[in-house]
């Protein structure tokens, strides 16, 4: 079961419960919540309306898509929530590529039902996309890496700085068990300059044949 590797920063919705600092670990109402953040933040994303072309049903085909990266990055990573829900991250060590899931998290995780649930065509959209970002991914990166793999902030706090705090926290984390980069990959050109500013380098970059859309891979020494 692939795992879709954008981590672009965008806005969404949220319905987390608030908290009185960073948030994590989620419990499994959280984890949900997380996704639907995600989901509505991603509902504009150019690939994703490139794989999901139809918007009516975008944002729940993309918190199906989410809740497993959510799952999966809970189970062998972290989750990182703000205090009001506003915003979600979530990121991997770089062991967990290939999937190192066993059966039970992918059943658990719903990633089984995918193909079903978003259809062949745009199933095999995002897997044909994601497995040319993978493989260089595994080419470019070095072996003790984490992945920053998934953040997305509420649009009515844009600008007020959530995205930056929860990069900062999941870096530390990274730093406090010993990883020695962190990479991020990108389809939005705008979100180039945005990490460039937060301390990541552009690492590689193309346009896979099969999907046409460009992406960004970015790492930054931790």
């Amino acid at each position: 079961m692939k795992r879709p590797l954008s981590p672009n920063m965008n806005t969404a919705n949220n319905s987390l419960t608030p908290h009185s600092s960073l948030v994590e670990p989620l419990t499994i109402a959280q984890q949900n919540a997380a996704a639907k953040v995600l989901g509505q933040a991603f509902a504009q994303d150019s690939f994703m309306a490139y794989v999901l072309p139809h918007s009516a049903t975008r944002i729940q085909q993309l918190s199906q898509i989410f809740f497993p990266l959510v799952y999966f990055s809970q189970r062998h990573g972290k989750v990182i929530a703000t205090p009001d829900g506003g915003g979600v991250l979530a990121w991997v060590p770089g062991e967990f590529f290939p999937n190192t899931a066993n059966l039970l998290d992918i059943f658990r995780s719903g990633a089984l039902g995918l193909p079903l649930s978003l259809g062949p065509a745009a199933f095999k959209r995002l897997v044909d996309h994601d497995d040319v970002c993978e493989q260089a991914l595994l080419r470019h990166a070095s072996q003790n890496f984490a992945y920053l793999w998934a953040i997305g902030v509420h649009p009515d706090r844009a600008g007020q700085g959530l995205g930056k705090k929860m990069i900062h926290a999941a870096l530390e984390q990274m730093r406090q068990q010993g990883y020695s980069t962190c990479w991020l990959r990108t389809e939005n050109p705008k979100n180039v300059g945005l990490y460039e500013y937060l301390g990541f380098q552009q690492a590689h970059t193309e346009v896979p044949s099969a999907s046409g859309q460009q992406y960004w891979l970015m790492f930054q020494h931790l």
